[in-house]
């Protein structure tokens, strides 16, 4: 039953996911079109993010219980993935036409691009670990 729930969580998680990325795409690559989709992608990243941070220390938690040493470095992976987003959004900048236009600020521009730099992250290490594993997998029951 659990392994029924995470499969469906992850296709979720990652159709979420692929879907925001979608949406960060066009938004970045014709603002004048796609203007709009802003505050809705805003918010969507932050609840996508949100989730994924409940699923992934939901499902941490519960499959590493009893393994003190791995549950450390799951919540440390998730620390990097979130600090390596937000480090990298830290060094965009925004033209001041696009933040008078959406009238925002250079921090919620920087809190923006984390989001989409999580995303990014996560929809790639998940493909990775999900390509990857089985590969590993054979090779080590060889």
């Amino acid at each position: 039953m659990l392994e029924k729930l995470k499969k469906i969580t992850i296709i979720i998680s990652l159709a979420v996911a692929i879907l925001v990325s979608v949406c960060a795409i066009l938004f970045a690559a014709n603002q004048a079109k796609f203007g709009a989709m802003f505050d809705v992608a805003f918010w969507v990243l932050i609840c996508y993010i949100l989730l994924s941070l409940a699923i992934w220390i939901a499902f941490g938690i519960y499959s590493l219980k009893d393994k003190v040493k791995k549950t450390v470095i799951f919540a440390i992976a998730i620390i990097v993935v979130l600090g390596a987003a937000f480090l990298l959004a830290m060094g965009d900048t925004m033209p001041e036409l696009f933040l008078n236009r959406y009238n925002t600020s250079a921090v919620t521009a920087k809190f923006i691009a984390g989001a989409c730099y999580t995303t990014y992250f996560t929809v790639v290490g998940a493909l990775a670990v999900m390509i990857v594993w089985p590969l590993v997998s054979k090779l080590l029951k060889k």
